[in-house]
């Protein structure tokens, strides 16, 4: 049997995205254990898991939180600054890897001595040295993609797009340099990969990870667009661990005789803090008075950690808002789910055989969003241009479609069907057994 480390930054969903494949290693006799900052220990612990806390300094626990609610709470010059005091601690850090004063991962890793890494890609640059500092202690290594975005292109012959975003992230570049925040990730990966004797034909600095390893996928290749070809990356199953832990909830409240709705941001301050947190309020408030005109159905709300229940007023009856609610239990009833459409919700959306309206705001809930238009799965609108009506027509036209509703329903049932095949066990087991014979 092998020892195998999952390497995780924060977040929830990156955690519970391993969760079924880390137990049911585990429950094959393989030694499993969670490698990442002090935020993730609790999750890993909660759920029968060693965990190995690394960069505690830099990352005590609940740091990452304070510096979230800071730049909540700030805004204009006053979030500039609080922007350029945590970049200028992040640089750090960074330094002190470029330096070889930080060797604390090195240390770790070449004590546990693991025979698999798994590094999780929701933090591009936390994986890529993760990534970086493996080579160098000669781990196999691959990577647990839960992102489209952080995927291998689909081809070879890539260009740079001049796009409206590549100007602004080099204008970006251009004025961190003049006030002294200059953080060039191309050059501090090379120099990094330069001191871990990786050689740079390893590197490939058009993808949002440059260090080349193998992408383990956790999501059916359905869901992509069909033809796409992603050199080094296999899809597996949606890997829904239907036994997690979920969040406390008041059942008594949910009404028999009413169809239920599910809303939802996410659990990330990403979406809050791209909107503002008056805009996702205001957002949120459009939703129920939707539903308030709709006395069919019972409304439940996730507003995450990030907002407050008590701020939203004229909460009809058939509603309910938490800051956190047990979402695999609410999407197997409800009959239609609002949500943001990161890779998580959108797999447990389909495997219940929910339909969605996608309201994408940030990191890959765009790409996320177009897959779910294409397929047919959902509708998608701009959260931007939103309101009570469009809402309300939104909701309607799910309603009078049933042929998406029919396509949903199948989509679940072959997803649940993929993730009887076990595909991502057969392909670890792959890995395992041609790095025995190598060695």
């Amino acid at each position: 049997m092998a020892k195998i480390v999952f390497c995780v930054w924060r977040l929830q969903g990156e955690f519970y995205g391993t969760l079924k494949l880390a137990k049911t290693l585990k429950s094959l006799g393989h030694e499993v254990l969670y490698l990442g900052i002090p935020d993730s220990e609790e999750n890993a612990q909660n759920h029968g898991f060693t965990f190995l806390p690394i960069l505690e300094r830099w990352f005590p626990k609940g740091f990452i939180r304070k510096v979230d609610d800071n730049h909540l709470k700030a805004s204009g010059l006053k979030l500039i600054l609080e922007q350029i005091k945590y970049i200028k601690y992040f640089k750090s850090m960074i330094n002190s890897f470029l330096t070889g004063e930080n060797r604390e991962v090195h240390t770790l890793l070449k004590q546990t001595h693991p025979d698999l890494l798994l590094i999780s890609t929701s933090s591009p640059l936390f994986s890529t040295l993760l990534a970086l500092i493996a080579y160098e202690c000669q781990i196999t290594t691959i990577y647990l993609t839960d992102m489209f975005t952080a995927l291998p292109p689909p081809n070879s012959n890539r260009q740079i797009k001049f796009s409206p975003q590549f100007w602004i992230q080099q204008f970006k570049l251009a004025f961190g340099w003049l006030i002294g925040i200059d953080i060039n990730i191309t050059n501090i990966i090379k120099k990094i990969a330069i001191n871990s004797k990786v050689p740079l034909e390893l590197l490939d600095f058009q993808q949002v990870i440059p260090v080349k390893l193998p992408h383990l996928f956790l999501c059916p290749e359905e869901l992509d667009f069909p033809g796409t070809v992603r050199q080094g990356c296999y899809y597996a199953e949606a890997s829904i661990d239907l036994e997690r832990q979920q969040s406390d909830f008041n059942w008594s409240k949910i009404k028999q005789d009413k169809a239920l709705i599910y809303c939802a941001l996410g659990t990330t301050v990403g979406a809050v803090e791209t909107l503002t947190v008056a805009k996702a309020k205001q957002f949120i408030q459009n939703v129920i008075d939707a539903i308030s005109k709709k006395p069919k159905y019972q409304l439940v709300v996730s507003v995450s950690d990030y907002l407050c229940v008590q701020d939203f007023t004229f909460i009809p009856d058939d509603v309910i808002i938490v800051n956190k609610a047990p979402q695999l239990a609410l999407l197997e009833r409800a009959c239609l789910a609002i949500i943001a459409g990161g890779i998580h919700t959108i797999k447990e959306c389909i495997f219940s055989g929910t339909p969605m309206i996608v309201f994408p705001i940030c990191a890959d809930q765009p790409e996320n969003a177009k897959r779910i238009q294409y397929h047919g799965l959902g509708l998608v609108g701009d959260i931007q241009d939103v309101t009570v009506q469009k809402i309300t027509n939104f909701i309607e036209t799910i309603e009078s479609n049933y042929s998406l509703q029919q396509q949903v329903e199948a989509w679940g049932k072959k997803f649940r069907e993929i993730e009887s095949y076990g595909l991502s066990i057969k392909i670890i087991s792959q890995i395992l057994d041609t790095t025995k014979t190598i060695n």
